[in-house]
């Protein structure tokens, strides 16, 4: 994956083969000769087809960081986030075929939350991440990082001293760590326009007072905005982007087995993932038969809107209405034109599975009228969330 922010609105990273179309809609109110623009909202198509869970959950996050979603924007998919995890690894026998650059990305992204959510019982994912970052690390960026340096360090050092005295560019040279952590560091710069670390180093033209090098910088994340002038930070961002052989060689596929105790931390992370989400009021477009015909399961009522939101009929269970993170979604057919449906047939389409659907001992799971209930308050959610 070679990750450009592009300029029509698509995000920093190129999230693969998920649908980059960011759909803004915008109300303009005319009141007493006055136009006023209420707040624009965007629906980002995201997490539906991923090489890996944590790919999929890292495009997830990456959308909702470097495109500054908010209350009341949506994703469309992010079937990632509610996916059975053991079963989508079994169904691919816990191997995955993945560019060492993702698979690189997803290990540091990994890391970098099970620290900020302070998950605990996972530090034998973490032991074994800090090990395989080491191994891909060097494979892919040492090597040509020290011929790059060797060959422009003069014009990096110039441009630094500038920003930061030429004192804390020797010191900071001659004392370079690339770790896991920078390695996390240059991943959060990701929503910012690459040419600003054109030189290796964060450099902005303060007196350009346009509305294009204004946006240019990511002003909402990170929110450490000295990050930017972190040396080894900037310089790894401008790796990722602008050197040939390091894309070259990202771009090598590799096949990994994924180990258990990594499956059970993505696990964790992903439940924080889901309460932060809900916390945050973005929404989850839901298309039952897009998802059934490109995503892993095979059953209408395996469909993961059950597990994101089920206040409101399929359970009047106390624990699992407590441990759902009730996430605002909606029903919705996708692409009409594709795949030959209405809105109408996916809304019967789940009330079919959900009414069908049966436990281990043969016990129907739900009633008619507790699933015309819930599929009524999901059509409420719904037209909550519509930019009209």
């Amino acid at each position: 994956m070679n990750p450009l922010f592009h300029t029509d609105c698509s995000i920093s990273d190129s999230l693969k083969s998920v649908r980059k179309s960011v759909l803004i809609y915008e109300t303009i109110i005319i009141s007493e000769g006055l136009v006023k623009c209420k707040p624009l909202m965007a629906t980002y198509h995201v997490g539906e087809d991923f090489l890996d869970i944590i790919d999929g959950l890292r495009a997830i996050d990456e959308a909702i960081m470097f495109l500054n979603m908010k209350c009341g924007d949506r994703l469309g998919h992010a079937l990632a986030l509610g996916v059975n995890i053991d079963d989508w690894y079994r169904s691919k026998s816990n191997r995955i075929l993945i560019s060492k650059q993702d698979y690189l990305d997803n290990l540091v992204w990994l890391y970098g939350k099970i620290r900020k959510y302070s998950i605990s019982d996972c530090e034998d994912a973490v032991l074994y991440i800090e090990k395989r970052f080491s191994e891909y690390f060097n494979d892919i960026y040492l090597y040509y990082m020290h011929k790059e340096f060797a060959e422009c360090f003069d014009d990096i050092r110039s441009d630094y001293t500038k920003n930061s005295g030429e004192d804390s560019i020797i010191k900071h040279y001659y004392n370079l760590h690339f770790g896991i952590n920078e390695y996390y560091d240059s991943w959060k710069l990701r929503g910012d326009e690459p040419e600003l670390y054109r030189t290796g180093v964060f450099k902005v033209d303060y007196l350009q007072r346009d509305d294009w090098s204004y946006n240019a910088i990511n002003r909402l994340y990170p929110q450490n905005y000295t990050i930017r002038y972190n040396l080894e930070a900037s310089i790894l961002y401008y790796m990722y982007h602008y050197n040939s052989d390091i894309i070259e060689k990202g771009n090598q596929m590799v096949e990994i087995k994924v180990k258990p105790s990594v499956i059970e931390a993505v696990k964790k992370v992903r439940t924080e993932m889901q309460k932060d989400i809900a916390r945050m009021g973005i929404g989850i477009e839901t298309n039952p038969s897009s998802n059934y015909f490109i995503g892993t399961f095979r059953r209408y009522d395996k469909h993961p809107i059950v597990d994101w939101h089920n206040r409101g009929g399929v359970t009047y269970d106390s624990v699992a209405l407590h441990s759902c993170p009730q996430l605002q979604v909606s029903i919705n057919t996708d692409d009409q034109g594709v795949f030959a449906t209405y809105i109408e047939n996916e809304y019967a389409y789940m009330a079919l599975a959900l009414e069908k659907s049966k436990d281990e001992s043969g016990e129907y799971l739900y009633n008619r009228a507790d699933i015309l209930q819930w599929l009524e308050n999901i059509r409420n959610m719904g037209i909550d969330q519509s930019f009209n």
